[in-house]
């Protein structure tokens, strides 16, 4: 079977609010770790005062509707994952699409704190700018007419997309205002990440290891992490089909996704999401995947002419 772009989106996109629901069967998130763990640190991390106080009367509200409101949040979302596996082209499946756009609106502002990108620092490292602006990336493209899906559109957007994506991230790590060049500015990028939950003995280890040399080297470190950034921009802006470029910025996500961002506090049981590199990592499956044959065989003609 023909690769299908527009279809792997959407069968991907559907999936992942449907994971994303059920991540909220888990025990604490019924529990009132899932306020102290997750949407507390949110609000309270550098944040400016409007965005702080939006934030915490969207906590009041999901405390005072108790276990309801993770009900509702499990209903919504897997619904939503549903709706869209009917297909961007069923009025069902754009219904979810829309749905998802609205509902991702809402999490992104009261649950991620808008990724942090009013922080003052945000930063890749720790997830900026959220896993939601993917997921609104992937709805906005499923209901996009069927003309964008050309290969030309889609490589496209890609080298435009991740290149510039990336070059972004490249210029949050190097703005000196940012504080990624002190040892405090830096190791915070991983250490913030541990009291989100009791993450495994052998996780904490890796990231306090981390912690110890950004304090240590903080210009060193950096600068590598920054210099990856650049090569990767650097990749998709040059091919973002290649084979260099899947395997450079794969190896690079799964680095961030387990380590600073710790498997997306998976591990914790009160993750909400899988993280931003799965739905980063859709899109890249979507937008860049090689298309073409590996084989350089001219095909046979079927053109038979008798012989004399």
């Amino acid at each position: 079977m023909a690769f299908n772009a527009r279809r792997t989106l959407t069968y991907g996109l559907g999936s992942l609010w449907i994971v994303d629901a059920l991540l909220k069967l888990q025990p604490a998130m019924y529990h009132a770790f899932l306020i102290s763990n997750v949407l507390a640190p949110a609000a309270t991390d550098s944040q400016p005062a409007w965005l702080y106080h939006v934030m915490l009367a969207g906590a009041k509200w999901w405390v005072h509707l108790g276990i309801l409101s993770n009900i509702v949040n499990f209903d919504i979302e897997l619904i939503i994952g549903i709706l869209i596996l009917w297909g961007p082209d069923r009025v069902m499946g754009r219904t979810g699409l829309w749905l998802s756009c609205a509902w991702g609106i809402v999490l992104w502002v009261f649950a991620e704190g808008l990724g942090g990108l009013v922080s003052g620092s945000p930063t890749i490292i720790q997830g900026s700018p959220g896993s939601i602006p993917f997921y609104l990336v992937a709805a906005v493209l499923l209901l996009a007419p069927k003309t964008l899906w050309t290969k030309e559109n889609r490589s496209r957007l890609a080298r435009w997309g991740f290149g510039g994506f990336w070059l972004l991230g490249l210029l949050w790590q190097v703005l000196p205002s940012s504080g990624f060049w002190t040892g405090p500015g830096l190791a915070a990028q991983f250490g913030d990440v541990t009291m989100n939950g009791p993450e495994p003995a052998w996780l904490q280890m890796t990231i306090n290891a981390l912690v110890i040399s950004a304090q240590t080297h903080p210009v060193l470190d950096n600068a590598i992490f920054s210099l990856i950034m650049a090569l990767i921009a650097i990749l998709n802006f040059w091919n973002p089909e290649a084979t260099i470029t899947h395997i450079v910025e794969f190896a690079w996500l799964l680095f961030l996704w387990a380590i600073p961002q710790a498997f997306g506090t998976l591990l914790t049981g009160t993750g909400t999401d899988p993280g931003m590199m799965w739905p980063y990592a859709l899109l890249i499956v979507a937008l860049a995947w090689p298309t073409q044959p590996m084989s350089t065989t001219k095909p046979v003609s079927v053109t038979a002419k008798n012989a004399p």
